[in-house]
């Protein structure tokens, strides 16, 4: 090979190495397109709650209740990225000992409140310290501790 061909061939080894450097650090920059995870509903508060607003907004906040007075109590949610398929439900206890569960689902997307009812009919609530523990999708989310006196 004689010098000119040499030449020519040592420059377009250069370019090439150059241009496969400059590529690269271009590549570098570049993030790898990462799937869109959507976003874990949540529970963002929960109160108990003697009344509730129509929206279902907490309105009598309360952590001690009556057993003659106070016939229904709410426990309310404040709900971030929930859609229908969300499951929101509860174990409640008293003094300590299973009383009931439910499982329920938001009747829409994007609701931000949601509330389990808790009515006694005829008769006064046992009194105690109850413990209602709220779960998302089966996994445990919050407590909320109070007491009818």
């Amino acid at each position: 090979m004689n010098k000119k061909n040499l030449f020519i061939v040592s420059i377009v080894i250069i370019l090439a190495l150059i241009a496969g450097a400059v590529s690269l650090n271009k590549l570098k920059g570049l993030k790898p397109a990462v799937p869109a995870v959507p976003a874990m509903p949540t529970i963002m508060k929960a109160v108990m709650s003697r009344s509730i607003d129509a929206k279902g907004n907490a309105t009598g906040e309360a952590t001690v209740f009556d057993v003659k007075k106070d016939r229904v109590v709410y426990a309310v949610m404040t709900l971030k990225n929930v859609t229908k398929k969300t499951k929101l439900s509860y174990i409640r206890y008293l003094n300590g000992k299973y009383v009931d569960s439910k499982v329920a689902q938001p009747s829409m997307d994007g609701i931000t409140n949601f509330y389990f009812t808790f009515e006694k009919g005829i008769g006064n609530y046992p009194k105690g310290d109850y413990k209602l523990t709220l779960y998302v999708n089966g996994q445990r989310s919050l407590e909320l501790p109070y007491t009818f006196k």
